[in-house]
């Protein structure tokens, strides 16, 4: 899960440098294969870019990563993002010129990208390395790792010989074993900030990542999405019973909603007390509004022995047909949502009607 791991970069979703580390300690990357470094350092440090526009180029270049890996062509692959810009890709069981293709179709989509945001020609810098049979340099995985813990201490790889002094590798071998003491600590950052303590859900900075990767999805596959905003129906009653039951009442309802939907598809506390999100993949409209129609079902129905029975409004939005950015489907959601609360509540609407009971909540 992406929640509180201490070894995913909150940012993207991606294994970070104790990722790769821990990757690595455990033989993930096989005997032999290929290793391809990726910078953005120089369009970071470019002081014409503002921080968004800088985020958007990091998020841009991790969900074409995300996508890769979702191919079964690249199912073994694994992306990390080490530094601020720095981004390694292994592909174990891939020959040199396997990564050369994978490495230029990424600049070639990434440029695509980032040609929307007004810079013409914003390449990655690339590096691309071989370990175990396929080497010719005798390049190990070791060997990398130390040189991705140079480049994460804000240095270029590129700047920096393959065979290090060995001054440089004991010291750098001093402070990986130190790299797991810290684990503990950045687990609860991890948790922080991407966990809701309420609710046990991931929160709104994670419904951003889970909301990128679903359109990014769509964007290479054409695989339809949707989301549910759901805000609870008269919620405020819970108040009088005071905060601890509140809290109850939000984990109760998480629950819910998290044991109804599929699998693989997810929930997130979205930015009110009372509001969530449920990311559906592979979701079109109407298979939407039957997900909601079990949901606001589910609710009404495993509420009742609460203190206070509860219902819930859901608003849904679909890729492409109400939008194909995260700006424009949440705009969608709210107002379907806000239809529903003016229809009489307990209502699952898209932006076409208005639905209750009688919808088939059959998949």
């Amino acid at each position: 899960m992406l929640m509180g791991n201490p070894l995913l970069d909150p940012q993207t979703g991606l294994g970070n440098f104790f990722g790769m580390l821990k990757a690595a300690t455990n033989a993930t990357f096989g005997t032999k294969g290929t290793i391809i470094t990726l910078d953005l350092t120089e369009l970071i440090k470019d002081e014409t870019n503002d921080k968004k526009t800088v985020d958007s180029y990091i998020r841009a270049l991790a969900g074409l990563l995300r996508a890769e890996i979702a191919r079964n062509d690249y199912r073994r692959m694994a992306a990390f993002r080490i530094g601020d810009g720095e981004f390694v890709v292994v592909l174990p069981e891939k020959t040199q010129a396997e990564a050369e293709n994978l490495a230029t179709e990424i600049n070639v989509l990434f440029r695509e990208k980032t040609f929307w945001h007004g810079v013409p020609d914003a390449g990655i810098r690339t590096s691309i390395v071989t370990y175990g049979e396929y080497g010719k340099n005798g390049v190990s995985v070791s060997t990398i790792l130390k040189a991705a813990y140079l480049a994460l201490a804000d240095c270029r790889y590129a700047d920096f010989p393959m065979h290090l002094p060995i001054w440089a590798e004991k010291l750098i071998d001093h402070m990986v074993e130190r790299v797991y003491e810290t684990l503990e600590l950045l687990d609860e950052a991890f948790t922080l900030a991407l966990n809701d303590e309420i609710s046990g859900l991931p929160n709104y900075r994670a419904a951003g990542l889970f909301l990128d990767e679903m359109l990014e999805r769509y964007r290479r596959y054409g695989e339809p999405c949707s989301i549910l905003l759901i805000d609870g129906d008269n919620l405020k009653q819970y108040n009088l019973l005071g905060y601890q039951q509140g809290n109850w009442m939000i984990h109760e309802l998480a629950t819910l909603l998290r044991e109804t939907i599929r699998h693989n598809d997810r929930v997130a506390r979205w930015l009110s007390g009372d509001e969530f999100l449920v990311f559906l993949h592979n979701a079109d409209r109407q298979f939407a509004v039957e997900v909601g129609e079990r949901l606001r079902a589910a609710v009404e129905e495993g509420s009742k022995d609460w203190p206070y029975p509860v219902t819930i409004s859901i608003g849904v939005a679909s890729c492409p047909e109400d939008g194909v950015t995260g700006e424009e489907l949440l705009a969608k959601a709210e107002e379907a949502n806000n239809a529903a609360k003016q229809g009489g509540k307990n209502l699952v609407c898209d932006t076409k009607g208005c639905y209750g009971g009688a919808v088939s909540a059959q998949e």
